[in-house]
């Protein structure tokens, strides 16, 4: 999800070019691009079908490298909820030559970060290293994807790991209310199932369930790995050693379509008003429509309207909800696009008899896109905005790496920073109010609160607005 909270990851959504089709993905060789101050794209598909895409920069002293791998939420049957994020955990305890212990003491010997991240669509498992370090990374990754153990007992010690972080986010209102917000919209659908899982699904969860999950979609045609930094593309591809083979250790090549296209098409959003009751002092409150895909054309355009709308303290929503009406300390929009659906929430925390009137202002704002162009001086504003954004993340090497390996997965193209604020600055006014009407008119919105039980006045006040979906 990109949140505008501190306006950091909105840029990744103008990132995105025309998805092309599967068969064009697939052309084995190098390419390359040269970029400006010295920098070099380049990407190559081994035989096997792994990509590898590289961005060298020879100012950096510091090397980032990730293995992507196109597998998230989406792709889990119901009674798999959590076991990406499971398997994720789980290539960190340890490989035929490592314990959990080494591969953790081999990372900070040399000063460097080792982590993974699991979200609906992908899986990412990243190191931060010095240039020097590069073989010791590749030979971690190698080692993580093909001799992983996941040894009977680390499995259940990880369990109750997984269980501790559940508890953490439920005891955090603005994650959960997140969390229950894609599982109301999306319902049983892959989109709609919670990242960590439930509590039933992981204590429940078999390590051969795992290891199935793992042969399945961890194949070199569903993996991208990415490099940024002061880097040769060619001793990378190098490095990857028992990664570039035809045949993993305990994996063939399989003749069906490709894991990441075998899910379920993303429903639309379901619509209507749920109350969650939770013991918390202030009511989280997310108000959300259907909004475009990653390759949608008007992605620039939204990827502006959102930092308009709720991209920082000069944003519509920050202005009208906290500042001239002190309603929510917290006030933000998100945009978070998948393959083939999108979503455009705003989070606000209230009081309990604030939330009508905190809804009333958001629904206010939002028509307010719809009816008026931006003024040239907002135009400008919000264009300077997600550019420094865009230019102020192309000088750390972990971004640049994260930028090229979801351009590969999700648009099989790449695009400089400068390429990147010219497409920005091509967007007019009338092209951001039409994306707004088109999101902001199907009728349909679904709003969440969670937090205590409503009073009667304001369960009186939020019916007319929705007389038959209130729950």
């Amino acid at each position: 999800m990109t949140k505008n909270k501190a306006g950091k990851k909105v840029a990744k959504q103008a990132a995105r070019k025309k998805t092309k089709s599967p068969a064009s993905r697939r052309k084995v060789g190098t390419r390359a691009k040269r970029l400006p101050h010295d920098s070099v794209y380049r990407k190559t598909i081994l035989p096997n079908g792994l990509t590898v895409v590289s961005e060298s920069h020879g100012q950096f002293q510091s090397l980032s490298m990730g293995i992507w791998v196109k597998v998230g939420t989406r792709h889990e049957r119901a009674r798999e909820a959590g076991i990406s994020h499971f398997l994720e955990h789980m290539l960190f305890k340890g490989t035929e030559k490592r314990t959990a212990l080494d591969i953790a003491r081999e990372v900070d010997q040399v000063g460097g970060e080792f982590n993974a991240f699991t979200s609906r669509e992908y899986t990412c498992f990243h190191l931060l290293l010095l240039k020097r370090d590069m073989a010791l990374g590749m030979d971690l990754l190698n080692d993580i994807l093909l001799h992983s153990t996941f040894d009977a007992q680390e499995f259940e010690r990880e369990k109750k790991v997984i269980l501790q972080e559940i508890s953490m986010v439920e005891e955090s209102p603005e994650e959960m209310v997140h969390d229950l917000y894609f599982e109301l919209v999306y319902g049983k659908h892959g989109l709609g199932c919670p990242i960590l899982g439930t509590e039933r699904s992981v204590k429940r969860s078999k390590r051969g369930d795992l290891t199935r999950y793992f042969h399945k979609h961890y194949r070199p045609d569903q993996l991208v790995v990415a490099v940024a930094g002061d880097v040769s593309h060619q001793a990378v591809c190098k490095e990857l050693k028992e990664l570039s083979k035809k045949q993993w250790h305990g994996r063939t090549l399989e003749s069906h379509e490709p894991a990441a296209l075998a899910f379920e098409p993303a429903p639309q959003l379901k619509d209507g008003c749920w109350w969650i009751k939770r013991s918390t002092e202030q009511v989280h409150l997310i108000w959300g429509v259907e909004a475009q895909k990653y390759n949608s054309k008007d992605r620039y355009a939204a990827s502006l309207l959102n930092v308009y709308l709720g991209g920082g303290m000069s944003s519509e929503l920050f202005q009208e909800i906290r500042e001239k009406n002190a309603l929510a300390y917290t006030v933000y929009s998100s945009l978070s696009p998948f393959v083939d659906s999108g979503v455009f929430t705003i989070y606000a925390a209230t009081a309990m008899h604030q939330v009508p009137l905190c809804i009333k202002l958001i629904e206010e704002c939002v028509e307010k896109l719809k009816r008026d162009l931006l003024s040239d001086e907002d135009l400008r504003s919000v264009k300077e905005n997600l550019k420094g954004t865009i230019l102020l993340s192309s000088d750390s090497v972990e971004s640049r790496m994260s930028s090229i390996a979801l351009n590969e997965i999700f648009m099989d193209d790449y695009t400089t920073a400068e390429e990147l604020c010219e497409e920005i600055d091509q967007v007019s006014a009338a092209e951001i109010r039409a994306v707004a009407r088109r999101i902001f008119s199907t009728g349909k919105r679904s709003i969440l609160a969670l937090g205590p039980q409503p009073t009667k006045a304001v369960k009186e006040k939020l019916k007319p607005n929705f007389p038959k979906k209130y729950q």
